[in-house]
């Protein structure tokens, strides 16, 4: 048996086939008893709308990409659920493509954005050239989440990194600590490079002299936080607090501080950046700065769905707020019972 056709499906339903092409596009403008007609001759006829055919009549995929640079990185999880929730309601589909933190991949998806292979791009890393971004955003909806793009054009949301990891050396300054270390990822990132700005701002704040010895670089895993603070031991034994500029490298820096014999937070602070679930059953809990995940998402895809439909944008950069979360490896409701 060959398979139904929209004509087909028009004759079942005694509709017209623009009918048919609007009861599919999911367009309000068809009444509901029509709309129902339409959708039973659909099952009964088990028909599939040819989504190639569509394509080459509206020019449009229905796929966006979203480009994460570590799928691994449980940060991200949220952000991608909320990107899909909207998308699934407005009749997108969602391809995931994982960087592997390789920059090169990246142009790959854009050119296939320039070569209309899908509708738009949602890029949570800012790791190409600023040039190719600016290019292919004059041509192409693009928007970039979590990194803050300072002089751009391109369509941007995300929190203030700087002011963010200020406020959580800061809390460690307000406790008193003065040897305080910071745990970075690649320097080469935007995302990082803010992290370690705001850290330099506080120190200087307090007319802080900055130790080298207290500055590591690292990946952005558990494991590379594991080394990164055992390279900081070795080099500053006197540390007395981390800020660590993700959370997987917090938890990986609670590890070695423990296989040190050091005790968190007694003998050493931590403080993480993101939130991500484990942080809050970790032992000890995390303390961290809290950023709105599932909010970045569901607003990346529908500053995109405006740019896919060519509608103005009443902000190009969004900035969301975010929240220090005190829990127990900065010590302070150790040594503040009542707060």
């Amino acid at each position: 048996m060959s398979a139904a056709n929209i004509n087909d499906v028009a004759k079942a339903a005694g509709v017209s086939l623009a009918t048919v092409s609007r009861v599919v596009r999911g367009q309000d403008c068809v009444r509901r008893d029509t709309r129902e007609k339409v959708l039973r001759a659909i099952d009964d006829l088990n028909y599939t709308p040819n989504a190639l055919a569509r394509q080459l009549r509206t020019q449009e995929t229905k796929i966006v990409i979203v480009i994460v640079p570590d799928i691994k990185n449980a940060f991200f999880h949220e952000i991608l659920f909320g990107i899909e929730t909207e998308a699934t309601k407005n009749g997108y589909q969602v391809l995931i493509a994982d960087m592997h933190n390789e920059p090169t991949i990246e142009k790959h998806y854009f050119h296939a954005i320039q070569q209309r292979q899908v509708d738009g791009i949602i890029s949570l890393s800012s790791n190409i050239a600023y040039e190719l971004i600016e290019q292919v955003a004059e041509e192409s909806p693009i928007i970039v989440a979590c990194q803050y793009l300072k002089d751009s054009s391109v369509p941007n949301i995300t929190i203030d990194n700087v002011a963010a990891a200020k406020t959580a050396v800061d809390h460690l300054l307000n406790m008193g600590h003065r040897n305080i270390a910071f745990l970075g990822g690649p320097m080469d990132s935007l995302l990082y490079q803010d992290r370690y700005q705001g850290y330099l701002s506080a120190l200087k704040s307090r007319n802080l002299p900055v130790n080298p010895h207290l500055i590591a670089d690292t990946e952005p895993s558990i494991m590379g936080g594991y080394d990164g603070m055992e390279s900081l031991l070795a080099l500053e034994p006197s540390v007395s607090a981390v800020f660590a500029a993700g959370d997987t490298m917090a938890i990986g820096a609670i590890k070695a501080l423990k296989s040190s014999g050091r005790r968190v937070p007694e003998d050493c602070a931590v403080v993480g950046f993101d939130d991500i679930e484990l942080s809050s059953i970790w032992e000890p809990t995390l303390t961290t700065i809290r950023q709105p995940k599932y909010q970045i998402g569901t607003q990346s895809f529908l500053k995109l769905l405006k740019l896919m439909r060519k509608e103005p944008l009443l902000h190009t950069q969004s900035v969301l707020p975010f929240e220090l979360v005190i829990r127990e490896s900065c010590g302070y409701r150790l040594f503040n019972p009542d707060k």
